[in-house]
Parts: structure tokens; C-alpha cells; sequence
């Protein structure tokens, strides 16, 4: 498994335990109160699981997992040589993939939170700001994996 992989995939496990921690602190305050600031947490425990678990298991999966790209290959010349992360796409347009995705996890989870908590209006604009990160990260990764999507058994 590629060190990226093992990377998005460690994190994304770590987003796991944040995420069921708020969980299970939701699931306790409905029966013993903890306080006002725990309720705001539900945003922050979806876009955990959903987006910092799940999406970015399966991007660090994807990533390890899709067909490699052909390298190496001249007309006529025999099978292609395939070289580590070359393989893979460009390996530094990946890792800005993880940061964008994990950046844009992290404020649109802790930003309503930390609004609510101090009303401090530039929590505010984290919503917007996450959610343009989101979609680079998307994009960034589309563009990267797109080429290693094709048929079943062909070489292009």
C-alpha cells in the first residue's frame, strides 16, 4: 500500500474515533445534560464521519486500488513499465487533494461550533470557505484518478 494511502486512510480512522466520541457524547447529553455547548456538536459528528471517515477512506482506498496508468509504453515496444507512485497519477496533486479535503473537513465541522460557542461573526464565513475547499479537493482528485478509469481489460 502506497505511503499515501496509508496516510488518508490512518487519517480518516482518527476521524472515525472523533466522530463517535461526539457521538456517544450526544447520545449521553439526551439523558444527562452536559451542557449547552454539546447539542451544537451535531454538525460537527456528521461532517466528521461522513466526510473525514468515509470519504476519505475511500479516496485513500481508490487511490491504492485503481488500475495503474500505463508508463513506459512506446508503439510496438511490449508491456509498459510501471514505476511506485508513477503508477498512480501525480503524487503531489494527491496530497493537495488530502489537505484541501481534510482543511475543508475541519473548519466546516468546527466552524458553526466555535460561532455558537463565542459569536465571534467570522466563524461565519468558515461554512463558505470549507465548502470551496470541498469542491478543489473533489475536482483535484477527479482530475488526478481520471485517467486510470477505463474499460476492463483494455490498456488505454
Amino acid at each position: 500500500m502506497p505511503t499515501t494511502s496509508r496516510v488518508t486512510i490512518k487519517a480518516s480512522i482518527i476521524y472515525l474515533a472523533v466522530g463517535a466520541t461526539l457521538g456517544a457524547l450526544l447520545f449521553i447529553n439526551r439523558w444527562l445534560p452536559l451542557g449547552p455547548a454539546i447539542p451544537v456538536l451535531k454538525i460537527t459528528h456528521a461532517h466528521f464521519l461522513v466526510i473525514g471517515w468515509l470519504t476519505q477512506l475511500i479516496l485513500g482506498v481508490a487511490w491504492w486500488l485503481f488500475p495503474p496508468l500505463k508508463i513506459g509504453r512506446e508503439r510496438g515496444a511490449g508491456p509498459a513499465r510501471r514505476h511506485g507512485q508513477e503508477q498512480r497519477g501525480s503524487e503531489p496533486l494527491f496530497w493537495l487533494t488530502a489537505a484541501l479535503l481534510n482543511l475543508g473537513t475541519l473548519l466546516r465541522g468546527l466552524g458553526p461550533a466555535l460561532y455558537t460557542w463565542t459569536r465571534v461573526e467570522a466563524f461565519t464565513v468558515l461554512a463558505g470557505l470549507s465548502g470551496l475547499l470541498l469542491l478543489a479537493a473533489a475536482i483535484a482528485f477527479v482530475v488526478n484518478l481520471w485517467q486510470r478509469v477505463r474499460a476492463l481489460g483494455r490498456d488505454r
